[in-house]
């Protein structure tokens, strides 16, 4: 970490303002309370605070450089007090030295000069206990930015790794059911299940692809969910039917990648499965404001009981949702006589 009045501009800048006002409040003590003369008190408030000033740049290296947090209170002063008088006594004979080489024939003068030295000494040490106390607290405020800084990239660690985990737990549980279905197939209808395979196949290959990002654009979503219907389909036949509504102006929208599958899953697994009548899963696509809302509504038949289950999808997608936005009730559900639907809300930049 270099010297923050070097590195930074406004910095710079600022420090220099605050010295040429120490040098005039310097000149102005000289003139109207030590009888000294105009000229003899400006080149001694140049002198003196232009050496401080480059000292006081170098104090830099014996804060930034010292671990005060391992040392006992005492230390710490013991350490500042020896540091402060090498300081002043550097600062005081180089300025006696160059007032006397260039005001060498004024003896009012160097009487003044001998004799006001208690007194600089004392401004000294104010100058140095200002300097080192701005220097710790710009040390603290750069620890802190730098906690802060490394806390947000942490958790940003976790939030991109708990949204992988809940990711990484969509394909297996598809998985699991599609090759349940492809074993009971091979028994009485193995075209169908060859096809499967093969349509199980381009998905999976295609999901591995797809994951990279964690957004993705609606159409590219959609297109991912056909894809999976056209699975399930050839194990329900006609049983399962299924419909689009998507506007022009919503299919660049951005949500996240897969978010959809758990809830065409949970459409099948409730509507589908248990019914003897053919069921459409109805997806309609809306915008509002500053919000995208996706639909998915299904069929169900109320006499029969719903199947259980942990349901874990859901669960999924919930959490994914409140994990990239940071919000909550993203994911509502709707159910009347018949009809189950699901309905997703994602804000959009």
């Amino acid at each position: 970490m270099q010297n923050p009045f070097l590195e930074r501009k406004t910095y710079s800048i600022a420090y220099g303002i605050a010295w040429i006002l120490i040098i005039g409040i310097h000149v102005s003590v000289l003139y109207f309370f030590s009888d000294q003369g105009l000229v003899d008190s400006l080149i001694d408030g140049v002198v003196f605070n232009t050496l401080f000033a480059l000292l006081g740049l170098s104090l830099w290296y014996a804060v930034r450089y010292y671990d005060s947090s391992r040392g006992a209170i005492l230390d710490t002063f013991l350490y500042h007090f020896g540091t402060a008088a090498l300081a002043l006594a550097l600062w005081l004979g180089l300025g006696y030295l160059i007032m006397m080489y260039v005001i060498p024939d004024l003896s009012d003068y160097q009487v003044f000069l001998e004799k006001s030295m208690p007194w600089r000494a004392i401004s000294g040490l104010f100058l140095y206990s200002l300097m080192v106390m701005v220097y710790y607290l710009y040390i603290n405020q750069e620890d802190r930015k730098a906690r802060i800084s490394k806390e947000a990239d942490l958790n940003l660690q976790v939030r991109e790794a708990e949204i992988d985990r809940l990711k990484s737990q969509i394909n297996p549980h598809f998985l699991f059911n599609s090759l349940n279905s492809i074993a009971s197939l091979t028994l009485d209808r193995p075209k169908q299940a060859r096809e499967m395979i093969i349509k199980l196949s381009s998905f999976l290959r295609s999901s591995l692809e797809y994951k990279e990002n964690e957004l993705t654009d609606l159409t590219s979503e959609l297109d991912h969910i056909r894809q999976y219907l056209e699975i399930e389909k050839i194990r329900f036949g006609d049983k399962l039917m299924f419909k689009f509504e998507v506007p022009e102006s919503c299919i660049d929208c951005r949500l996240p990648n897969m978010i959809l599958q758990p809830l065409f899953e949970n459409a099948i697994k409730h509507g589908v499965y248990e019914s003897t009548e053919p069921v459409e899963i109805l997806t309609k696509v809306t915008k509002k404001a500053n919000h995208l809302i996706l639909s998915i509504s299904n069929d169900f038949d109320p006499d029969i009981p719903s199947r259980k289950g942990k349901g874990i999808g859901i669960q999924n997608v919930d959490n994914r949702m409140q994990l990239v936005y940071q919000s909550s009730n993203l994911l509502q559900f709707r159910k009347t006589a018949n009809r189950y639907t699901a309905e997703l809300i994602i804000p959009q930049k």
